[in-house]
């Protein structure tokens, strides 16, 4: 009788669906051509009451992040959101941001980090004008 079970147990662990799994692999770089490390990826499922993260990961300190996923980290539609960012002492950079299908997968592809160009004060100033004047207040000594 236990090998019975055994063997049915057996049976049921070898031919259970496996979950299908998907490729990724980002490779992180800047405007400038340098590599840029722990670039921080942030995987969401967009659902009907927003955004869920699935998983947060980091690009090794090349700038490579090669990744696994399942079927869990997909909508309803198949779609997936992936969201990176790197930020270093010296530079901002834009963030990246990207719809992906189950079609498109294996997904391979070089993010190419634009810097941000901190604005001087005076384009500070510029860009937030003067609040109104407050009505004086007649105090009476």
């Amino acid at each position: 009788m236990k090998i019975l079970s055994f063997v049915f147990l057996l049976f049921c662990f070898l031919y259970a669906p496996k979950q299908k799994q998907y490729s990724l692999e980002l490779s992180f770089v800047t405007d400038s051509n340098k590599r840029a490390p722990n670039a921080n990826v942030i995987f969401i499922k967009d659902t009907k009451e927003g955004g869920i993260i699935i998983e947060k990961v980091t690009a090794d300190n090349k700038g490579v992040l090669k990744h696994t996923i399942s079927e869990d980290y997909f909508d309803e539609n198949g779609l997936l959101i992936i969201e990176a960012s790197y930020y270093n002492q010296d530079t901002y950079y834009f963030d990246y941001h990207e719809k992906l299908s189950k079609k498109q997968f294996p997904f391979k592809k070089t993010v190419v980090l634009e810097h941000i160009v901190p604005p001087t004060l005076e384009e500070i100033n510029k860009m937030n004008p003067l609040p109104p004047p407050s009505p004086k207040a007649n105090y009476q000594e």
